[in-house]
């Protein structure tokens, strides 16, 4: 009898110690422009996955998820140099940038060198090239989702520039468009401390999301290879639709907002 409640002591000890082990810390990277022409892009998307990183920690899961984010002035150069910092963190298994198309190419090698999966947000799928470790978010210059609205493209803000998608079109709305995205988004304030949620913040958030998923669903300690290949399975419903990737590592159903010149 003693032997049996000392082996229940000693199982429950075990279980309290497994249950205060710390849970792996994994870090997902933002690298985009928060200074210069384009900084609207960062300040739309930093806020956006700060929000989407607190609000999947309300889930109970395996592994603590947080962020760094990077600038890199929109800069080429500047790209490259930040993306060889981001390869370096082991903590890093997922990277989301840069959203302008130079310093997006000026980067990707370094990523796929290191075995980083890099989400692609904005940018036309064709402009990127194809790589198993490259997730392409933006739509195709002829996507067969195309959403028509009647605001004004010149009313819009100018970081639209930023996607080099046709003229009065883009990957994203503004928040306005979407109630859901005005639902997730709702504490987008708080954190920005002031300026409202853009169509920067919608796809910044679901890229996060997607992410924080592919994490979860790679299980035990996430690495860049699991999370990778998480990411190539993975269905997830986002602000936009559901974001699934074909064997290209396209979202073949991206949508792209189209909007008339001048007054409808």
């Amino acid at each position: 009898m003693a032997k049996a409640r000392l082996s229940l002591v000693l199982a429950l000890l075990l279980a309290c110690t497994a249950c205060l082990a710390p849970k792996p810390t994994v870090k997902i990277a933002l690298v985009a422009p928060f200074e210069g022409r384009l900084r609207q892009v960062g300040y739309g998307a930093f806020p956006a996955m700060r929000l989407a990183i607190r609000q999947a920690a309300a889930e109970a899961t395996h592994v603590h998820v947080t962020f760094i984010a990077y600038n890199d002035d929109g800069d080429p150069a500047k790209a490259a140099r930040i993306a060889h910092n981001v390869a370096r963190d082991p903590e890093v298994v997922a990277v989301i940038g840069h959203f302008a198309l130079s310093t997006t190419l000026a980067a990707l090698a370094v990523y796929t060198q290191a075995g980083l999966p890099v989400i692609v947000p904005t940018l036309p799928a064709q402009a990127v090239p194809s790589d198993p470790l490259v997730f392409r978010l933006g739509p195709g210059s002829t996507s067969a989702r195309q959403v028509v609205r009647t605001a004004r493209c010149d009313l819009l803000d100018d970081t639209w520039s930023a996607t080099g998608l046709p003229p009065c079109a883009s990957d994203a709305p503004p928040v306005a468009d979407l109630p859901n995205a005005q639902h997730a988004l709702a504490g987008f304030t708080e954190v920005s401390l002031g300026p409202p949620p853009g169509p920067r913040a919608i796809v910044a958030y679901d890229a996060t999301m997607l992410v924080i998923r592919a994490i979860r669903q790679a299980g035990g300690q996430p690495t860049r290879t699991s999370v990778a290949a998480a990411l190539r399975r993975a269905r997830y419903d986002g602000l936009l639709g559901q974001i699934n990737f074909d064997k290209g590592n396209t979202w073949a159903d991206a949508p792209m907002w189209v909007y008339p010149v001048g007054t409808p």
